[in-house]
């Protein structure tokens, strides 16, 4: 087998700018890299600018050599639409009913609300693909978990599911969204059966899932986040520092993080007219979709809270340059045990102070132990936070050269690619076996 066909199926890909992307794209990067032709499959392009926001930047990331397939959404992202001019007299009018209504149409295919639409488009686009150019392997990332639905459309193809999240828990709270014994449990058990390998983003997810369908456990592999190295990514200039800068960059969620208990720690350490001035600047998004509340964004540039503001989006090419314009970084993480953290291990890469401020038993925790620059705030109350603050900023007025260049030499085992090149060398060789064994009749059913 010259080249295999990976068939690689993504909602979210260049140019949206959903933290889920630097993942896929690094997962498809990858595949090509390693000798396979690659075809993603992805929701139309143009979609994005309206719904949660566009990174046009983001499409230098993707190796030119993919075959990029864009196809309708189905109109599962007929919600978040925000074009007035679209809207039903049903949807102005009784806007609730509207969507309580759209979301029972959307689920009679899927049990997913809204993105079970896509299956449509996306499994018809998958038969013509795999028409024009046969399919060894596909690759489905979710969520949304209609993903995986698609992933099995094509009768004797093996595929992997990557679980960039949790499906049957919240990884926030690890509260149980459906049993492994209801209509859906074992929906999910089918598929995890059925696959040739499941990827996970971290030990405690994978763990979870390993104990909830203990006969599925052996195809289970933790294929962990990393770090993409943007343009002007270098070891940092060492240098000391009476007024810090302090950068936190990425998705906020400011409805699930501990916002009020990091401002609140913040206010202790420098909200002083007397403390030492400190500035921490906040750029991305402050939600998924961008939109928030005028109150949220007061927080921020009204004063309120010496030194900090939010300064915007910033396009993913731009992070390095970022990195360079602050002197430590600010983790700010929502609460639950299967947390990482997409920027965890981009932030350790940059050989920068890293402040956490989320729980203790946080999976991000684990990766961040050994990191010699990294000061965590033992509980999140204001003192907790503002003793991390605190320590930072006594490191940065007089910063250890031994402890930095540690810091950088650490954090660059994580680049994304050292973690994918194992993995996809597993797959390619599972893939080979099986072409070379005889076509058996397949009799995977498509619920």
């Amino acid at each position: 087998m010259s080249r295999p066909h990976l068939l690689y199926v993504s909602f979210s890909f260049p140019p949206s700018s959903a933290s889920s992307v630097y993942r896929c794209t690094a997962v498809a990067n990858s595949f090509v890299a390693a000798g396979w032709d690659v075809t993603v499959l992805t929701v139309d392009e143009h979609i994005w600018a309206e719904v949660s926001g566009a990174d046009h930047r983001l499409l230098d990331a993707v190796d030119p050599r993919i075959n990029v397939v864009h196809v309708s959404d189905g109109g599962s992202e007929e919600p978040n639409r925000r074009d007035l001019r679209r809207y039903s007299r049903l949807r102005i009018e009784a806007p609730y009913l509207w969507k309580e209504l759209f979301r029972r149409r959307s689920r009679k295919g899927f049990p997913e609300d809204f993105h079970a639409l896509w299956f449509a488009p996306a499994s018809k686009a998958l038969h013509r693909i795999h028409r024009q150019q046969p399919v060894d392997l596909v690759m489905a990332s979710a969520s949304p978990y209609v993903s995986y639905k698609i992933a099995r459309e094509l009768p004797g193809v093996p595929y992997v599911l990557d679980y960039r999240d949790a499906w049957s828990f919240s990884t926030f709270t690890g509260a149980e969204i459906f049993a492994a014994d209801s209509e859906r449990g074992k929906l999910e058990h089918e598929y995890l059966k059925d696959a040739m390998q499941t990827w996970f983003v971290n030990d405690p997810i994978h763990d979870e899932y390993a104990r909830r369908y203990p006969d599925a456990s052996d195809k289970m592999r933790v294929v962990p986040n990393g770090f993409d190295p943007q343009p002007g990514h270098r070891r940092p200039e060492v240098r000391a520092t009476q007024e810090p800068r302090v950068g936190y960059l990425g998705t906020l969620q400011y409805t699930a993080v501990p916002l009020s208990e990091f401002l609140a720690g913040w206010d202790l350490a420098f909200g002083n007219q007397n403390a030492p001035m400190a500035h921490a600047v906040f750029r991305g998004k402050l939600s998924p979709t961008g939109l928030v509340p005028s109150e949220v964004l007061e927080i921020f540039n009204s004063g309120m809270h010496r030194g900090v503001a939010y300064e915007g989006p910033i396009s993913k090419r731009d992070v390095a340059t970022f990195y360079q314009s602050v002197d430590a970084l600010l983790l700010i993480l929502p609460p639950g045990k299967f947390v990482t953290g997409g920027k965890t291990t981009e932030y350790m890469a940059t050989g920068r102070p890293i402040v956490s401020v989320h729980a203790t038993d946080s999976a991000a925790s684990t990766l961040l132990r050994d990191y010699p620059l990294w000061f965590e705030a033992k509980d999140l109350t204001p003192e907790g936070i503002a003793a991390a603050l605190q320590a930072c900023a006594k490191e940065l007025a007089a910063p250890d050269p031994q402890r930095w260049a540690a810091a950088w030499e650490f954090g660059q085992q994580f680049e994304r690619s050292a973690t994918l090149r194992p993995a996809i060398a597993e797959l390619r060789s599972a893939v080979e076996v099986r072409a070379a064994q005889p076509p058996l009749n397949s009799d995977r059913s498509r619920p």
